[in-house]
């Protein structure tokens, strides 16, 4: 079977999506830089979870047009993308871990990361994953899954 050269970067974002589905093991504030260039799509992951936990809507200029959010098994369309932010709540975000990879033209960052709201005495936690493509803006947010562990979870 011959594949086109046009369909191998649809196969390798296919390939990381399904990676990063899979469980895998954090160690508390770790952040890796696997290759040069990881800074800027570590910066775009902390921005897009700020902006997230605030409610604002600058938020959504970090995403491609196309891109694709689920939090918690449930696609999300706007504020709050991820999982572990509540709605309506003002809170701040904490990233407790996180490793990027720079692959040409994708990234994909695995990020741990930590909502609290003082005032309300409330706390959640959540992981993500997400797939950065580099585009003639710079870097945007193609794909988001992010979900909180389960309670028997470590």
């Amino acid at each position: 079977m011959v594949r086109s050269v046009a369909a191998r970067p649809l196969v390798a974002v296919l390939a990381l999506m399904l990676a990063a589905c899979t469980k895998r093991t954090v160690r508390p504030r770790e952040v890796t830089a696997v290759r040069a260039g990881t800074d800027d799509v570590q910066n775009l992951v902390r921005l897009a979870l700020t902006l997230d936990a605030a409610g604002d809507r600058t938020a959504d200029t970090l995403y491609a047009g196309d891109a694709v959010v689920v939090g918690n098994a449930r696609v999300r369309l706007a504020a709050p993308r991820f999982a572990a932010i509540v709605p309506g709540g003002s809170g701040r975000v904490t990233i407790t871990a996180a490793n990027a990879t720079v692959s040409g033209v994708l990234a994909w960052v695995l990020v741990d990361y930590r909502w609290v709201n003082a005032v309300e005495r409330r706390a959640e936690v959540g992981r993500a994953t997400l797939i950065c493509e580099r585009r003639a803006s710079g870097w945007k947010i193609v794909h988001a899954h992010s979900s909180q562990p389960l309670p028997w979870e470590p």
